[in-house]
């Protein structure tokens, strides 16, 4: 039984035999082909070419071959017979071509070729049989697994699980086609796919279950009421994300995928929802999760290896809902780091990491408008953008009397979220200049208000003074910080 490598297998069986089945997503049965012109030139990756069948019938045959130097891969197995054919044509037809080109350049350049192919050491793993229930078995096999897929196409836990749980005649893939059918957001985050998102509904179940969510655990879940945890761990997901993209006043304000800090966090998201519907927790349990979660944000907890994480986060959250005196990890990092920490700052914070996206997450929920004009923001259609445009502090000197780094130029305490146009309208302008010229004059505060940008923020823009905004943006942005992590 091949447990992996099958899809490689059957691609080169595809190529070299040619069967007659049509190639997957197509109508058609494809012949591949090997261009030895070019393996002659040393352009190894572009001679290898397709073509439909019925399209290359006379391709198949050998004088035709002989005169193109175009050989199917499945004259590869027989190379030895079709290279001495060759041979005597050529030597029949092209002498010259036989002793000149044939032995000094293309002879040797197709041998190196052929013999990579024909001794080529495919590697195996060999694994004895083990029993269905043998639960130290199964979680070694699925670290061979995890080890052996660590590069290309990773084989996940989902994967394992599949298959593992054919037999008691559950379908995880038929399951997921019913999820995404059903919700639109684990649909469109997920793209349809379970790559990912298969995983996270897993560990949302093994959290449900009082697991934690290693996948040698995930890899043993239990087939008792497996679909019924499914069906409620993805309803719970649904939630989740449904509280993530949220701009209204229990939402995180990730309005696009690309604004979300981390899509991991979702299961343990769902997890802690489930378990304040079912054990009525309250709305204290709300407010620990909205402190938990810009916590876990701003301290970029849920980057790397998550599983840790996921555990001690959930089993935190039910030990703080039966002791309000409890900390939980996340709240203690958040409160030393952050809000006891003097030296906290986002002007390093240029990258697209958690807190660059946190930060733009806190301008969404503030209910962003327009520079322009005094409207919201259409979310979806726009990109962040300078506030103090990077062509003019290109043009200045910083304290230090050196040019702007790009680093300190594109900074996120220098961002927010404007529309294109307006932000075409400002282009290379000072601050100063397109206060004046873009804000309308009534309600110019309330628009600056709702990126974060308070009375002593717009003087230091109307002076154009890049530092002294950036000291007062980065105030206002981390006491919004604070607040939200202490509740």
């Amino acid at each position: 039984m091949i447990l992996d490598g099958q899809q490689r297998l059957t691609s080169l069986h595809y190529a070299f035999a040619a069967p007659d089945i049509p190639l997957r997503w197509s109508k058609h049965p494809y012949r591949f082909f090997l261009d030895l012109n070019l393996i002659t030139e040393g352009k190894l990756e572009d001679a290898i070419t397709s073509e439909r069948a019925a399209d290359c019938i006379k391709m198949l045959e050998r004088e035709r071959q002989f005169q193109t130097k175009v050989v199917p891969f499945t004259e590869i197995e027989h190379w030895d017979n079709w290279l001495y054919a060759y041979e005597k044509w050529l030597a029949q037809n092209d002498i010259d071509a036989f002793f000149a080109r044939y032995f000094h350049e293309e002879k040797p350049a197709w041998s190196i070729i052929m013999d990579r192919l024909k001794h080529f050491q495919v590697p195996t793993i060999s694994i004895p049989k083990i029993h269905a229930d043998d639960q130290e078995a199964l979680a070694e096999v699925c670290s061979i697994f995890e080890m052996i897929n660590s590069t290309g196409v990773k084989l996940s836990v989902y994967d394992l699980l599949t298959a593992r749980l054919y037999k008691d005649k559950i379908d995880l893939h038929h399951l997921w086609e019913e999820s995404i059918d059903r919700y639109h957001l684990l649909d469109d985050y997920s793209e349809g796919s379970p790559d990912e998102f298969g995983v996270y509904v897993l560990r949302t179940i093994g959290l449900m279950r009082g697991l934690d969510v290693k996948s040698k655990s995930l890899i043993n879940l239990s087939k008792t009421d497996f679909e019924k945890d499914w069906k409620k761990a993805v309803e719970y997901m649904e939630k989740a994300l449904t509280r993530m993209t949220s701009r209204g006043t229990d939402g995180f304000g990730a309005f696009d995928r690309k604004w979300m800090p981390y899509v991991t966090m979702v299961s343990p998201l769902a997890a802690m929802l489930y378990a304040i519907e079912k054990q009525k927790f309250g709305y204290k349990a709300y407010h620990w999760i909205q402190r938990w979660y810009w916590s876990s944000v701003f301290r970029e907890r849920y980057a790397g290896a998550v599983e840790s994480t996921i555990y001690r986060d959930y089993q935190d959250f039910l030990k703080s809902m039966s002791n309000p005196e409890f900390e939980a990890d996340a709240l203690q990092q958040a409160r030393v780091s952050i809000v006891e920490n003097t030296g906290f700052s986002l002007k390093n914070v240029s990258r697209l990491n958690s807190q660059y996206r946190g930060v733009i997450c806190l301008i969404a929920l503030r209910g962003a408008k327009d520079f322009a004009k005094d409207d919201s923001i259409e979310f979806h259609t726009l990109e962040d953008h300078h506030i103090f445009p990077a062509a003019y502090l290109g043009k200045l000197r910083g304290p230090d009397g050196k040019p702007y780094s790009s680093d300190r130029i594109n900074c996120v305490v220098n961002r927010t979220l404007i529309s294109d146009k307006t932000n075409k309208i400002i282009s290379k302008s000072n601050p100063s200049r397109y206060l004046e010229d873009v804000l309308p004059a009534e309600g110019a505060s309330a628009i600056l208000s709702s990126h974060y940008i308070d009375a002593e923020t717009r003087s230091a823009m109307q002076a154009d003074n890049y530092e002294a905004f950036l000291d007062a943006r980065e105030h206002t942005l981390i006491a919004e910080i604070i607040k939200r992590i202490q509740g």
